[in-house]
């Protein structure tokens, strides 16, 4: 296959939401049919899984009418959706529906009436005669749409055509209409069965050749009474001659067949095309479009979607068909084809799963503008579907290691992540967090950098970020800071500074935010959750551990603290400055460094105070209680 091109087309509109609708088919389709195989239905009934691989390739079908009824007539997709919607229609007729001795007249004469419409002709003809019908048979139109309702297996609105002929003009016309009215129909007999049905045709066909040979075709100016008797009775060279009026071989073919022999099936059909003059006819006229209907005839399954990739350049169809074939058991091909893929050089992968990657590939070709992620889930979804060797999961994840997280928003990279982290690749999950946290972190963004820890519980980094924000709030005394752990409590047990963290923000909030009426209350509550927070052993960073100290400075003049937790204090204090000293003669990296937001003298004055005020608290509490010692 040649080298990928840009598949912008599947940003357009129409092919997005094509795109989107076929997704949820798809996945509806693999979700039922995992669900039945669990169950062992579809293992005893096999008529269930075909009668739900057809239903999801008629959804396929009616997803792209349905947009041509939408798009405008000058939508540049149009003319391509409307040539895929009939090789997309004719391959459901002759690989799913039809089977190998099944008749294809009904399904194939649908197909002729869908793709070469008639109505709009017949209805300009009866709009521009409304006045006087009676001269509805001289329109220039009026044969011709007789000649193709005939050929189309349209008998009912021949006949509605051909009553506005004047019968005294040509009595033929009667016999006629008699004939198009006594003609066997294959749904209407359906209770015969194919040799009853073959007997009764013949018979009516003699008849059509007796008209044809004994019948006065008198007052039939413009032959149009013969040329229908001649379709009836198949004369092969009243088909050729219609030629501008079928305009390519296969409309022609079926239209034959019809005729010749309405039980025909696909052996028929091919013998037809390979014997018969229908094909020479059109010998200098054929283009691509007419070489994949004649491999569908054909059966030729591997030519049929590599040159409709070629012809829609993309794998959309050949993707979603091909895994059709495939569930159902009806995927025969001659040959393996190879893919130049840019993730693989070579592929021995079954044929509709390198449909499938490619088909995958072209979405995220067109996907990445970032906006666009549900491509990419999309894309994802389909390559689930490549089990050997999980091929799909490891194009999953060289796919989302590719993506530039310094380039996509903060809301991006969380689809992206939750993207790797639902498909199983956990590493690759860990990196993305990592990388977005440090791009947070550098951004002071530090909500954002918080969240993506606690995703990921990297405890290293939740420290480093810890210890950020707390030297940030006590520069700027800005509570928001200290408001990043709220939503996260249960989230950040992994790392003791951002239960730290947390714990010291109830305290701040207790001692200092508290309403006048709940004020003594709720400073209670906060000498003793700080108290406790002291006597945890290393909870609270050294590098603040002075500074948290230094919040007991005011504190003590509430009086408020009791007995033990004025000794608690000082014997943190003790051990406090018994670790500063130890420092002192051997430095231990990352605790050295002490946060400081005074000048030296200043803050060892007020260190001097507090520990002033602690001792004076503590005498005047020994004295109160006349303690003894």
């Amino acid at each position: 296959m040649d080298e990928t091109p840009s598949f912008k087309i599947f940003t357009d509109p129409s092919w997005r939401r094509i795109i989107s609708q076929s997704r949820e088919v798809f996945n509806d389709l693999h979700q039922n049919l995992e669900t039945n195989s669990q169950t062992e239905i579809i293992k005893t009934e096999t008529v269930n899984l075909s009668d739900q691989c057809l239903d999801a390739n008629q959804k396929y079908i009616d997803i792209i009418d349905n947009e041509l009824h939408i798009i405008s007539a000058d939508n540049e997709n149009r003319e391509k959706l409307q040539v895929m919607l009939q090789v997309w229609k004719l391959c459901q007729i002759i690989f799913i529906k039809s089977s190998p001795s099944g008749t294809l007249l009904t399904d194939l004469q649908e197909w002729y009436q869908t793709t070469n419409n008639i109505d709009p002709m017949v209805q300009a003809i009866f709009s521009s005669n409304s006045e006087n019908t009676e001269k509805l048979h001289l329109d220039d139109k009026y044969w011709i749409c007789i000649l193709l309702a005939v050929a189309q297996g349209r008998i009912d609105t021949g006949r509605h055509l051909l009553s506005f002929y004047p019968i005294d003009k040509a009595p033929v016309v009667r016999t006629i209409n008699e004939l198009l009215h006594t003609m066997p129909n294959l749904s209407t007999h359906s209770h015969l069965s194919l040799f009853e049905f073959k007997a009764k045709w013949e018979y009516w066909q003699k008849k059509c050749v007796q008209v044809l040979t004994s019948e006065n075709f008198e007052g039939d100016d413009n032959g149009g009474m013969q040329t229908i008797c001649k379709l009836l009775c198949a004369d092969e060279s009243t088909f050729l001659s219609l030629k501008l009026m079928f305009n390519n071989w296969y409309y022609m073919l079926i239209s034959y067949m019809s005729y010749a022999n309405p039980t025909f099936n696909i052996s028929d059909l091919h013998m037809s095309i390979e014997s018969g003059p229908f094909m020479k006819e059109f010998e200098n006229e054929l283009d691509e479009f007419d070489a994949i209907i004649l491999k569908i005839f054909e059966f030729d399954v591997d030519v049929i979607v590599n040159e409709c990739v070629k012809l829609f350049s993309n794998n959309f169809f050949s993707a979603h068909f091909l895994n059709i074939l495939h569930l159902t058991g009806k995927l025969q091909l001659k040959s393996e084809i190879d893919f130049g893929s840019a993730f693989r050089e070579e592929s021995r992968l079954p044929i509709h799963e390198q449909h499938l990657i490619e088909y995958s590939l072209q979405l995220l070709s067109a996907a990445w503008s970032p906006s666009l992620l549900s491509l990419n889930q999309t894309a994802f979804d389909y390559l689930l579907k490549c089990q050997m060797d999980e091929t799909g999961i490891e194009l999953i994840e060289t796919y989302l290691e590719r993506i530039p997280l310094t380039e996509i928003s903060q809301s991006e990279a969380n689809k992206v992540f939750y993207i790797a982290f639902q498909y199983g690749l956990h590493d690759l999950a860990f990196s993305i967090g990592r990388v977005m946290q440090m791009r947070a972190l550098k951004g002071r963004q530090y909500g954002d950098a918080l969240t993506w820890n606690a995703k990921i519980k990297d405890c290293s980094f939740g420290n480093i970020l810890a210890d950020k924000i707390m030297e940030e709030f006590f520069q700027s005394n800005d509570l928001k800071l200290l408001d990043l752990t709220e939503s996260l409590v249960k989230e950040i047990i992994y790392s003791d500074r951002l239960i730290f963290l947390n714990k010291y923000r109830e305290f701040y909030r207790l001692a200092y935010l508290s309403s006048k009426s709940e004020r003594t209350e709720n400073l209670k509550q906060a000498i003793d959750l700080l108290v406790h927070l002291l006597q945890v052993p290393n909870l609270i960073p050294f590098k603040f551990k002075k500074l948290v100290f230094f919040q007991l400075h005011d504190l003590l003049d509430q009086n408020v603290f009791n007995e033990d937790q004025l000794f608690s204090v000082l014997k943190s204090i003790q051990l406090y400055e018994n670790r500063r000293r130890f420092l002192a003669i051997r430095p231990i990296s990352g605790e050295v460094h002490e946060c400081s937001l005074e000048d030296e003298n200043s803050e060892e004055n007020k260190w001097k105070s507090l520990f002033e005020k602690l001792s004076g608290k503590i005498a005047e509490n020994f004295v109160q209680n006349k303690i003894e010692f």
